[in-house]
């Protein structure tokens, strides 16, 4: 291996362990939490993304700027629906109740950003592509 693809992989693993750590640091908290006397859940809740925000801030973005899969729609996949496992591979999606095919991939989005300017992927132009600038900012080098 190179010297700039042992480099490349060691700066992905230093990256990788340290949204790791904050994943985890983020999880002792909430599974720790004490209550306030007299506190909602939702303000329980509240604290504990106020503090994840607060010491882990891209961690709560890639969160939210996680990306989704994109599927075609069952009529337009050219699937036999006689075929063997068409009914394993096609199903009804959890949003919008369209019949979706499992058997195809079109690509990822983020499930988060919507794109106003309409020049985003011809498969789905109203989303940014995955990564979106968001989560692509985060994974830049610093300085």
């Amino acid at each position: 291996m190179s010297q700039l693809a042992e480099g490349l992989e060691r700066i992905w693993q230093e990256r990788t362990e340290r949204r790791l750590r904050a994943a985890e640091a983020v999880a002792w908290q909430a599974l720790n939490i004490t209550p306030q006397p007299n506190e909602s859940a939702t303000e329980v809740l509240a604290r504990i993304r106020f503090s994840a925000e607060r010491n882990h801030p891209d961690l709560v973005l890639r969160f939210e700027h996680s990306r989704q899969e994109i599927l075609p729609r069952a009529e337009d996949c050219g699937c036999d629906p006689e075929g063997d496992g068409y009914g394993d591979d096609h199903c009804e999606s959890d949003k919008g109740g369209e019949y979706l095919c499992a058997r195809q991939h079109l690509g990822w989005i983020c499930g988060d950003c919507v794109n106003e300017d309409d020049g985003g992927p011809d498969w789905r132009p109203d989303r940014y592509e995955w990564p979106c600038p968001t989560v692509a900012a985060l994974d830049q080098p610093t300085p």
